[in-house]
């Protein structure tokens, strides 16, 4: 089981403010809940019941009325039968707490009346009885081409964000499960709307954002409180006066993404720095894309729709047998399930980070990431990888979008991290070679002080080195203390490409070495040897210190690894490569 902990050595300073982690829970008294949730009702298709369809690969629904003591449901799973309660079509399939499901990888003949089951869960792991659909009839259209995932629909509802539309447009979803339709289409209404709550502008929605430094967007008056710095900007939020009597007219190449804004009076319960509670995207495309397309970045203008589940090559992954307290794959894929928000460069992007969508600090997500890619060099089955590998590459394809449209994150503390190694990821399942080559389009390097390239695109690489006679005698231009004894050394530095004045030999000198960087790092590492990206990654000196690192810290402390399932694969496999 992953353990999440909190530093110890964060301080109350603003550089610990802007970069610690926030951890700790809250007390439960799950293991004395034996009162199972109640079943609700579940429905065919993703709004109405519907009684048939006309597609040969997908199917969806959705369900309400699951009702637990607790007040609270922990998942749900669902499943797809020929029979009441079946699992002959899909096996039960966690989706954590979405209402609507969607599976469009399927293969159905004409004819068929499938059922959809779900069950409930709460935090005490309590199982509610199997809630069955009345049943769904395939009908497919002469010459059976069932018309991939599209259907007709005049609003769409995802994640608590709902687009109305002026009248039924065609609609369908990507293979991650997030929604396209075809424009020009007027949205009539986005609800939850945006409003003014106190002089707080809540719920936002922007267009085709760009990757930008400053952060200015228009999701949240609030958003990166308390550095706000007027980077709210009315123009940027369409959801404004959004009508029927004024729709928000949206043609083909648009990436529409809603947010639902955090409105508690606290930090919420996870630790979490954001605003947003959660943020769903809504692509307009000229023409319905493949039943199983990946959808294109939520950033920039190019929305052309270039890959495929079917594209993806699970060959490129190890099978390796796990150690002990692997997670469970099931629950950890939901995880990256929802859009992971990140159009924002520096330190203060985690404040864009939604709660229900993603962790917020570099470290937090970086382990995460580490911890799927891990999961997906085991020896589970393809179909078992499979949610996990989709949700996953999507987060590599959006992050890729990001760099493209102007995107960079240093590391500083323990911020910048995990944006690199989703994007190899994408492009090795994909044979992408524009992904691939993200290592090399986008160099990090220090040339010295007051170069004008020194700037990283990604933490890892901007806080990992090697110690260089940078003239004679003189070793990393003064800093850090190193001699001759140093040259060649693998070394690290909090942000070695833009302060290398910060830079410090002494191993326990800067916190953040030990706290919130490089052993969040573990995973994503011996992921990237298992998959062979250290020559795409194109950085030796990063691999070269984490090999030094895990060396140097203690087997067993969570300064070595954040999450303990990494450090045992790692100590197991590592040798081995």
């Amino acid at each position: 089981m992953m353990r999440l902990r909190h530093s110890a050595l964060c301080t109350a300073s603003f550089v610990a403010l802007a970069a610690c982690g926030s951890g700790g829970g809250t007390g439960s008294n799950a293991n004395t809940d034996t009162i199972p949730p109640q079943a609700g009702t579940v429905r065919d298709g993703l709004g109405e019941d519907q009684a048939t369809q006309t597609s040969a690969t997908t199917v969806a629904a959705n369900w309400l009325d699951f009702e637990d003591d607790s007040g609270t449901i922990a998942e749900y799973r669902w499943a797809i039968g020929t029979t009441p309660g079946g699992s002959e079509v899909q096996a039960w399939t966690s989706v954590g707490t979405a209402t609507t499901a969607t599976n469009a990888t399927l293969a159905l003949a004409d004819g068929t009346t499938l059922f959809v089951g779900v069950r409930a869960y709460d935090a005490a792991g309590n199982e509610s009885v199997i809630a069955t659909s009345n049943g769904i009839g395939v009908d497919l259209p002469e010459g059976g081409g069932g018309g991939g995932s599209q259907l007709m629909a005049s609003s769409i509802t995802q994640w608590g964000v709902t687009w109305q539309f002026s009248e039924a447009e065609a609609v369908g979803q990507f293979c991650n499960g997030d929604w396209w339709v075809l424009g020009p289409v007027n949205v009539v209404s986005i609800s939850p709307p945006t409003q003014n709550v106190s002089g707080r502008q809540i719920n936002g929605s922007m267009v085709n954002p760009t990757t930008l430094v400053n952060g200015e967007h228009g999701y949240d008056s609030r958003l990166f409180h308390p550095y706000e710095n007027d980077r709210y900007k009315p123009y940027l939020n369409v959801a404004l006066g959004v009508s029927s009597g004024s729709p928000l007219v949206l043609t083909a190449g648009k990436s529409l993404i809603s947010s639902i804004s955090y409105l508690g009076t606290s930090l919420p319960p996870n630790g979490s720095f954001s605003q947003l509670q959660t943020a769903a995207v809504l692509t307009v495309l000229n023409t319905a894309p493949a039943a199983d397309a990946f959808r294109p970045a939520y950033t920039g203008n190019d929305k052309t729709v270039r890959f495929r589940e079917a594209d993806l090559d699970y060959s490129v992954f190890a099978s390796l047998t796990p150690t002990s307290g692997m997670p469970s794959i099931s629950e950890q894929a939901p995880r990256f399930q929802r859009v992971w928000l990140d159009h924002h460069c520096g330190w203060s992007s985690r404040y864009l980070h939604p709660i229900d969508n993603m962790p917020d600090y570099g470290r937090d997500f970086t382990s995460l990431l580490g911890t799927g890619a891990m999961l997906l060099n085991t020896n589970l089955s393809n179909s078992q990888k499979r949610n996990l590998l989709v949700y996953m590459t999507q987060i590599g394809i959006d992050f890729h979008g990001n760099v493209v449209n102007g995107g960079y994150w240093e590391g500083v503390g323990g911020q910048g991290s995990g944006r690199k190694f989703p994007i190899l990821l994408a492009g090795k399942v994909l044979d992408d070679a524009t992904m691939l080559a993200i290592g090399t389009s986008h160099p990090s390097g220090y040339f010295g002080p007051g170069h004008v390239n020194n700037r990283s695109q990604f933490g890892e690489d901007c806080q990992t080195f090697y110690v260089q006679q940078t003239s004679t005698g003189v070793y990393n231009w003064g800093y850090g203390g190193y001699t001759s004894a140093s040259l060649n050394l693998p070394e690290w530095g909090n942000n070695h490409t833009t302060w290398p004045s910060n830079d410090n030999a002494l191993w326990t000198h800067d916190p953040y070495r030990r706290c919130c960087t490089a052993n969040a790092w573990v995973g994503q590492t011996l992921a990237a040897r298992l998959m062979g990206l250290t020559t795409a990654w194109n950085h030796p000196a990063y691999f070269a210190y984490m090999d030094r690192f895990m060396q140097t810290e203690t087997v067993g402390q969570w300064t070595r690894s954040w999450d303990t399932w990494q450090e045992s694969m790692w100590d197991t496999y590592r040798p081995t490569l």
